[in-house]
């Protein structure tokens, strides 16, 4: 506890006192001690849910006797006084938030938020500066991921403190649960980066991307899908393209986009889904080993946006050799096992149909949505 600092003027021999510094702090202990309130959640112990009456004598002893530390400034003027209070408050630094639930919300959440912050992959990753470990940055950001993983995106830090307070006393085996499908991910994104490709030479380091990143994974170990038994060449291509690409001015419009919801309103809800689904798509081939409309749409965009694109050369139909147009749709041979932006094909929808060659996608997106 920080020091109190109080005045002190003697008038015809009586000491009259006044605090300078600290009247919450005091206000709070004289409300507990005369039972104003009790000891509630996210407080945790034998005393939970106890008012200063309820406590043993031996307990009340041990609370009372608790030393407080203080300063006195005897017979001040009004002067010194204000001299002494901004001094005090200029060099004190304030509790960030995360700080303060350190303080307001002891337990489990916040316990494994500590210790999944200290996981060697963030070391090496360079997800957190030297600036976010001292303030427990990093913890909070750990949370925020958590929380994600327990209930999909949140919008900014708006529900982080029910976390807290709904998870300060957790089962040990849905802890265990969630622990476990964390270090799992983290296990799936050193597969992805790798010594060729490392994280922290990428944008994927920067916490709006790694969030959208860890979540995307996230739902394929929820319903089933592994990493370690897929290739994922494919995949690295084009994450790769991604890294490269991805820019706020980018050429291509859905790469631009990324990056904007990456920057601004980077921790809204609306943001967060958005680029979780965007990622989704690009992991889902390699993960499920199968197409999906959403990712067929998105990759066509894609395509037709770099095909019309004025730095592109002439893109033709490798099937009738005709030059593409808004009615292509992106497909792939049907000897690939997983299907990535850098292995699909840009073909006539009419080419499609005509060859047994490939995996036919139209009906996955209607004509309608290309238009």
């Amino acid at each position: 506890m920080p020091k109190i600092y109080l005045e002190s003027v003697v008038r015809d021999e009586v000491t009259f006192r006044s605090v300078i510094d600290g009247q919450q702090r005091l206000s709070a202990i004289f409300s507990f001690l005369n039972n104003e309130f009790s000891l509630d959640a996210p407080f945790t112990g034998k005393q939970l849910g106890k008012f200063f009456r309820d406590f043993s004598e031996d307990e009340r002893n041990k609370l009372l006797a608790y030393p407080i530390d203080t300063n006195e400034v005897i017979n001040a003027n009004e002067e010194e006084i204000r001299e002494l209070y901004s001094r005090v408050n200029k060099y004190i630094v304030p509790l960030n938030r995360q700080e303060l639930r350190r303080a307001d919300y002891p337990g489990d959440y916040l316990n494994l938020s500590e210790d999944l912050s200290q996981h060697t992959f963030f070391d090496d990753s360079k997800v957190f500066t030297a600036v976010n470990r001292r303030r427990m940055a990093d913890v909070e950001y750990v949370s925020e991921l958590l929380a994600a993983m327990l209930a999909g995106p949140q919008n900014k830090k708006d529900t982080l403190d029910s976390f807290y307070i709904q998870y300060a006393v957790w089962d040990s085996d849905e802890k265990s649960k969630i622990q476990n499908g964390f270090e799992k991910v983290i296990s799936d994104i050193e597969l992805i980066f790798t010594s060729n490709f490392p994280i922290n030479k990428t944008r994927f380091k920067q916490k709006s991307d790694f969030y959208s990143l860890l979540l995307a994974i996230h739902e394929f170990h929820r319903d089933g899908y592994v990493l370690s038994t897929k290739n994922i060449d494919h995949l690295h291509d084009d994450l790769e393209m991604l890294d490269r690409e991805i820019a706020p001015h980018a050429s291509m419009s859905l790469f631009s986009e990324y990056a904007i919801k990456c920057v601004s309103e980077a921790n809204t809800l609306a943001s967060r889904k958005w680029r979780r689904n965007f990622l989704y798509a690009f992991l889902y081939g390699t993960y499920v080993g199968q197409v999906f409309p959403e990712q067929v749409k998105l990759f066509t965009d894609i395509f037709l946006d770099i095909a019309f694109s004025d730095m592109c050369p002439t893109t033709n139909c490798p099937v009738c050799g005709r030059e593409v147009d808004d009615q292509c749709i992106v497909t792939w041979s049907k000897e690939e096992s997983t299907f990535q932006f850098s292995n699909c094909e840009l073909l006539h929808r009419s080419c499609i149909q005509d060859s047994d060659k490939f995996i036919d996608t139209i009906p996955l997106v209607p004509v309608e949505a290309n238009n």
